[in-house]
C-alpha cells in the first residue's frame, strides 16, 4: 500500500498485512510528523493477495509491469474502483493469465523483458477469443504523440505515460470499462 504524509506529502510503501491492527501510528521519516492511518475497516481483515491472484477474475484488471513497485502502485490507485486484480511481471506470464482468466482490462507496460508490450498486444489482438479485452498501454520511455499514435494503431484502447495523475487514471480506466457486463 502506498501512503502519503498529510504534512509534507512524502510517499511511502507499507505492508498492512504485517499487522492485525485496524489503525497504525506512523512517523514520517522525512518531516517526523506523526499521523494515524486506517489499515482495515473495523472488524475485518483483508486476505493477502499474492502476485498473479485475484478474488474475481471475471471483473479483474491485469497489471503487467516488470517493476513490482509499479504493479503495487497501480493496484493501490485503482483499488477503490472495486475490481479484482491480477499481476504479471513479463509478457509470457501475462499472456498465460489473459488466456486463463480473460480479464476485463489489461494495463500493459510496453518495456517488458522477453515478450515486450507491443508483441503481447499483437498476440492478444490476433486471438478472436480475446477481442473484447480492453488494453491500456503505459510507458515511462515512450511519451510523444507519435509514440501514442503508434501504440493506438497497434491495437491498444488507450495510452498513458507512467507519470499519471491518480484521479485522471481512475477516470480513464472507468471509461474503458464502462458498459462491460
Amino acid at each position: 500500500m502506498i501512503i502519503a504524509c498529510p504534512n509534507c506529502g512524502a510517499r511511502y510503501r507499507i505492508d498492512p498485512t504485517r499487522t492485525s491492527k485496524a489503525v497504525a501510528r506512523i512517523k514520517c521519516p522525512q518531516c517526523a510528523h506523526l499521523f494515524e492511518l486506517a489499515l482495515h475497516p473495523p472488524g475485518s481483515q483483508p486476505p493477502p493477495v499474492a502476485d498473479g491472484e485475484a478474488t474475481e477474475e471475471k471483473n479483474s484488471i491485469l497489471v503487467v509491469d516488470d517493476s513490482k513497485f509499479f504493479r503495487e502502485l497501480v493496484v493501490d490507485v485503482l483499488k477503490p474502483l472495486g475490481y479484482g486484480f491480477l499481476t504479471a511481471a513479463d509478457g509470457a506470464e501475462a499472456l498465460a493469465i489473459i488466456r486463463r482468466a480473460h480479464p476485463a482490462l489489461v494495463i500493459l507496460d510496453l518495456n517488458l523483458p522477453g515478450v515486450d508490450g507491443y508483441e503481447l498486444l499483437r498476440q492478444v489482438r490476433a486471438d478472436a477469443a480475446l477481442a473484447d479485452i480492453r488494453v491500456m498501454a503505459m510507458s515511462g520511455v515512450y511519451r510523444s504523440e507519435v509514440d501514442a499514435s503508434q501504440v493506438l494503431a497497434s491495437g491498444a484502447d488507450d495510452f498513458m505515460v507512467k507519470s499519471f495523475n491518480p484521479d485522471q487514471f481512475q477516470l480513464r480506466v472507468q471509461k474503458l470499462l464502462a458498459g462491460r457486463p
